[in-house]
């Protein structure tokens, strides 16, 4: 009975293992050829200041695309209630991603990576030559699992941009206000240190870098500085940052020293982050048991048990 059952289902899973690693495969090969090409773009376009488009496509071509097919397929499952909007275009803000257009774009790729799942697999049962078993229940469950999984994939990647842009902002912080403090001292005003200091971090820290710069502009565009500061805030979406700001407006409402507040936070800045190693240092022997205990001690146990056993073995042959 095992026999034919594996008779039976050993070329389906044969096959479906080839159409897989056929798939993987064209994916190490992008993975070896463009996407090291575009991450070493990326590096030489910080360094050297400027923008070198990836796809070769200028910015005016690729918001055409968006407004011309991407928004109208977003425009499908948009949601009609104007709070979830602003929530998705807060997390994509949050993640960088700044224009009106980016809602639209979001879900149209939600949608178009759930259609395009489907697609494949309706095409892996083609290619394995099993066409009529898309309509049992099985095939059916696989489907909608795969389109489910796909349908939330953009969502992983957004929090994962957006807690790497956390981890950014929070790692360049500490810098970045001791900067802030040293340019307040020196005489600057409050938004020239703020613009001085982003473009002093440019390259170590862009994603900071990006967020500080824009506080000069929105001033200069109209905004005022309570608002500008707690737009940053609302971008970052970082403890520390939200903590600044409440920190500069209360001095600005009560006319305390900024300079003095700007010092006494950056002290406790180097505080938290001294607190912060010592804390990731005190987790690192109970994070090292699991290693160890899966591959350092089996190792050793081999090493030093394996010829007793062996010894053992053979007089416990010769005994019987």
């Amino acid at each position: 009975m095992l026999e034919s059952i594996f008779d039976s289902v050993g070329p389906q899973v044969a096959s479906w293992a080839t159409f897989f690693a056929v798939i993987l495969a064209a994916y190490a090969i992008y993975l070896l050829t463009m996407y090291r090409a575009d991450q070493l773009r990326k590096r030489l376009s910080r360094i050297e200041d400027y923008q070198i488009p990836a796809s070769g496509k200028s910015s005016h071509q690729e918001a055409g695309f968006q407004v011309h097919w991407l928004k109208p397929v977003g425009e499908l499952i948009v949601p009609d209630k104007e709070w979830r909007r602003s929530e998705i275009r807060k997390l994509l803000v949050q993640a960088g991603y700044r224009r009106q257009i980016a809602v639209y774009v979001f879900l149209a790729a939600k949608l178009l990576l759930s259609a395009g799942s489907v697609a494949l697999v309706v095409l892996g049962y083609l290619f394995t030559g099993n066409f009529f078993q898309l309509i049992t229940p099985l095939a059916i469950l696989v489907i909608l699992l795969v389109a489910g999984i796909c349908f939330f994939l953009p969502d992983a990647f957004l929090h994962r941009r957006i807690a790497r842009r956390r981890l950014d902002f929070v790692e360049g912080f500490p810098d970045a206000l001791d900067m802030l403090v040293v340019c307040v001292e020196a005489g600057l005003g409050l938004d020239s240190a703020i613009h001085r200091v982003a473009s002093e971090i440019k390259i170590s820290h862009p994603h900071l870098s990006t967020e500080l710069a824009l506080i000069p502009i929105e001033i200069r565009a109209g905004k005022t500085r309570r608002e500008a500061l707690q737009g940053l805030a609302d971008r970052t979406g970082v403890d520390q940052v939200i903590s600044l700001v409440t920190l500069l407006l209360q001095a600005e409402q009560f006319g305390t020293s900024i300079a003095s507040s700007l010092r006494a936070y950056s002290e406790e800045m180097r505080t938290q982050r001294i607190q912060r190693a010592r804390e990731k240092a005190a987790k690192l022997p109970v994070k090292l048991v699991f290693p160890i205990a899966l591959f350092i001690f089996p190792a050793l146990f081999l090493v030093i048990l394996g010829p007793a056993v062996i010894q053992l073995s053979d007089m416990m042959e010769n005994f019987f």
